[in-house]
């Protein structure tokens, strides 16, 4: 994937990877589509742009043991960045 390849539609078009925003070293933007169209938010924000990383699909249980490691503690952190919570100490 690259600027002009910036779509990567997975087997039977189940998902497409979209890359939003590359400036050729870092992936500033990027989201994850379901089949039936809904869209992530810009998963970049959670990573240093590197690479892209996804495990889809909660519902399995291999993939949620992962989801759900540290899904409290990225909820607290997007919460306290829209000045929802305080931060903790």
């Amino acid at each position: 994937m690259d600027s002009a390849n910036n779509v990567f539609v997975g087997p039977n078009g189940y998902f497409k990877i979209v890359i939003d925003d590359f400036d050729g070293t870092k992936v500033n933007a990027w989201h994850f589509e379901d089949a039936e169209g809904n869209k992530s938010v810009n998963l970049a924000k959670l990573s240093t742009g590197g690479h892209i990383d996804l495990l889809a699909n909660i519902a399995c249980a291999t993939v949620g043991s992962f989801a759900t490691r540290d899904i409290i503690k990225r909820m607290e952190n997007e919460q306290a960045a829209a000045g929802l919570i305080m931060k903790k100490q």
